[in-house]
């Protein structure tokens, strides 16, 4: 049996009738992993260009052909896409967190690392590597940080808020 885009539509029309949820939020719920991981692959390699940039100032290593790209600093490529994924499971307000969080923690880090670049070292290209280091970091910290925030606050998540992470920090006051 041949299937054609009409009956496929139809029979995923006909899955969803009979789910019981509404249309627009099924698509909405669909819609989240994908949007998370548009932008997990964008923060990959900006955290990726961020780790060879490191690399090279720090270690002195370069990238000399593809092989060189088969190391740890390619690990964001799919770490970041399968956290943007993650949020995007977990409901709206952890993904649009996390996206909030990588974009700010990104601008914040380039700040900070062009300064700090520029104030320790006096090699021109110091400013722009320790902004591009420093636009990693902000990301993922932000991302991370904020996205979580967000997902343990959210009162109706679609994905519970795993256990492991939750924390408490109480300061005791006099």
């Amino acid at each position: 049996m041949k299937i054609d885009g009409r009956r496929l539509v139809a029979m995923l029309m006909v899955v969803i009738s009979t789910a019981g949820a509404n249309p627009e939020e099924l698509s909405a719920q669909a819609q989240r992993p994908v949007i998370g991981a548009g932008a997990g692959i964008a923060g990959g390699v900006v955290i990726t260009l961020s780790a060879i940039v490191a690399r090279a100032r720090f270690q002195r290593e370069y990238i000399d052909s593809v092989e060189d790209l088969i190391h740890w600093q390619s690990l964001p490529m799919i770490a970041a896409p399968a956290a943007g994924v993650t949020f995007g499971l977990a409901g709206r307000d952890a993904l649009v967190g996390s996206i909030v969080g990588s974009v700010s923690g990104m601008a914040i880090g380039t700040a900070a690392g062009a300064g700090i670049g520029w104030l320790v070292s006096r090699n021109q290209e110091s400013p722009w590597a320790g902004a591009v280091i420093g636009a990693g970091v902000g990301l993922s910290v932000g991302g991370l940080a904020l996205g979580l925030i967000r997902w343990s606050e959210d009162d109706n998540p679609d994905l519970s808020f795993p256990s492991v992470l939750r924390f408490e920090l109480s300061v005791p006051l006099p």
